[in-house]
């Protein structure tokens, strides 16, 4: 069993074998305005939401770098660190760029990864919405 599969296997709800995964950086997990991060506002939504307190242990996050991932491990969460083999995902990536496009490609080939295994997927845009007074 490698390291994808035992996180996973950690992750999975029941017989199904379903994950929700959500891909981290750098820039995700480093804080901002107030002391708290984006991961911190990502993580809260399922404690305030109606009935998905349940769901983070199915949660896995997909670290692009060393920093997003040994935050994920800190935090105690299933943390898998994807094979970057060189290229630098730390930052915010400008849409459709090299690196934006490499990024991409990594992820698609993660997930066609999860799925070949076997398991079953929920993929999240960590989106969150922001309300500004201007």
């Amino acid at each position: 069993m490698d390291e994808l599969e035992a996180v996973l296997d950690k992750a999975a709800m029941g017989n199904n074998k379903t994950v929700i995964i959500a891909m981290v950086n750098k820039a995700y997990v480093e804080e901002v305005e107030g002391g708290r991060t984006m991961l911190d506002l990502f993580l809260e939504s399922f404690w305030e939401g109606e009935g998905t307190r349940p769901l983070l242990d199915h949660l896995m996050l997909v670290a692009a770098d060393q920093t997003s991932y040994d935050r994920c491990l800190f935090r105690r969460l299933h943390c898998y660190k994807m094979d970057t083999d060189g290229v630098d995902l730390e930052g915010e990536k400008v849409y459709m760029s090299k690196d934006f496009i490499e990024m991409m490609w990594r992820r698609t080939h993660l997930l066609l990864d999860v799925l070949s295994r076997g398991y079953n997927l929920t993929f999240t845009v960590r989106s969150v919405p922001w309300f500004w007074n201007v």
